[in-house]
């Protein structure tokens, strides 16, 4: 009981304790929260382009995730339905037009 209690606090302390302590930069945190979506696709798509091999066939693959993700982004303003969207499109052209080399 005494750690379902706890979690409770430390839960509740985690999320009122930024607001008493920082409500001085309450303007600054509202445009974190507006703008922090956008820094999230930039990191993962930088993070894609530096953990993968570069060869031409799949840098077309991934630039091709890449716009579609930009693509649903600008329609629907939905970041996690443009990154999953984008991410299983890319998989789906992966998948589809890799050729595997016989074992």
């Amino acid at each position: 009981m005494t750690e379902i209690l706890m979690a409770a606090i430390a839960n509740l302390m985690t999320r009122y304790l930024p607001f008493i302590f920082l409500k001085r930069y309450y303007t600054r945190l509202l445009y974190l929260n507006r703008e922090f979506p956008l820094v999230l696709l930039v990191v993962l798509t930088l993070y894609m382009f530096y953990a993968q091999d570069a060869s031409s066939q799949i840098l077309l693959y991934k630039i091709c995730g890449i716009l579609i993700t930009i693509l649903i982004h600008l329609i629907f303003r939905r970041s996690l339905l443009s990154i999953f969207f984008g991410s299983v499109i890319y998989i789906a052209i992966v998948n589809s037009f890799t050729i595997l080399p016989e074992t």
